[in-house]
């Protein structure tokens, strides 16, 4: 088996994916974050339509009945998702009159409301699930492993985490219900790709007793290599067919898990490991063999 000399370049991959996280983060603070009615309320209509027809169609009917900023999802078989901070019983029933050259009907449309506590309510929920989730996985990997093992993990995470949003700032696409689901996923592919390396790391150090732990690495992510790369394209193969053909709303789901699932792939490589590195090199032992292998 051929060992890739990945830590060799530890500090550069630490300060590269350092940049990108921060990037990532402001992309989100400066340019914001789009929130769908699930976090801020408003409208969610259903229009089905019987005649081919397209997204711009039934959102010049939208504009027309004096619907402003209405976003229109294709879902497929002529179905469209219209999402609006505000739309009158009124204003839905002349989009849906203007419409039926279309086959538009009201027995063939529905109308929703989410009020503005409900979407905070959600909102709350989300950022729970989300915190709950890290934490279980922080005592899990101290559990497991040790606790110098949790923090590096973790910072593979937000790295994850903090690039799928910050993509999300940059595009203005819509943050769902749809994208906490797939960042709740993301968290959980992410760090079983870590654990995987990392089990690997520690089962190579009772072989490996005078190694620097930065060869023990490279030995354990190139022994895992292969299986992270064949799981994640056939994870992302699927995912790039709904990016491509699915209706919108899986789009929606798709789109977070692509980034999410790209990201948690390299990161374990270019960013758990090197952090771990860094760190369990400052332990005596694995300080010694780093001492004598520069001086030999």
């Amino acid at each position: 088996m051929k060992v890739y000399p990945f830590m060799r370049y530890k500090m550069w991959y630490v300060g590269i994916m350092s940049a990108v996280t921060v990037l990532a983060v402001l992309a989100i603070f400066v340019l914001g974050l789009s929130y769908g009615i699930d976090f801020q309320g408003g409208v969610r209509a259903e229009i089905r339509l019987t005649q081919d027809s397209t997204t711009e169609q039934v959102r010049e009917a939208l504009t027309t009945a004096g619907v402003q900023d209405s976003v229109v999802q294709f879902s497929g078989n002529n179905t469209y998702t219209v999402t609006a901070q505000e739309m009158s019983d009124e204003q839905f029933e002349t989009a849906i009159g203007s419409m039926a050259a279309l086959g538009a009907s009201q027995a063939a449309a529905g109308l929703e409301r989410v009020g503005p506590s409900f979407g905070k309510e959600t909102a709350n929920r989300a950022l729970l699930a989300v915190g709950i989730a890290i934490i279980l996985m922080i005592a899990y990997i101290a559990w497991r492993f040790d606790f110098k093992f949790a923090l590096p993990a973790i910072a593979s995470l937000v790295h994850d985490l903090g690039l799928t949003l910050g993509i999300y700032a940059l595009t203005g696409r819509l943050v769902t219900a749809a994208t906490v689901a797939a960042a709740l996923t993301i968290l959980g592919y992410s760090i079983n790709d870590t654990i995987i390396v990392f089990d690997r790391i520690r089962e190579n150090q009772h072989f490996m007793k005078t190694e620097t732990y930065s060869e023990m690495a490279d030995r354990s992510i190139s022994q895992t290599l292969a299986r992270s790369i064949n799981t994640s394209l056939t994870t992302l193969l699927p995912l790039l067919s709904i990016l491509l053909f699915g209706g919108e709303t899986l789009k929606d789901f798709a789109f977070a898990l692509f980034i999410g699932i790209a990201a948690g792939t390299y990161s374990s490589i270019f960013v758990a490991s090197p952090l771990l590195v860094l760190w369990k090199e400052r332990e005596p032992r694995y300080r010694k063999r780093l001492a004598a292998a520069k001086s030999s």
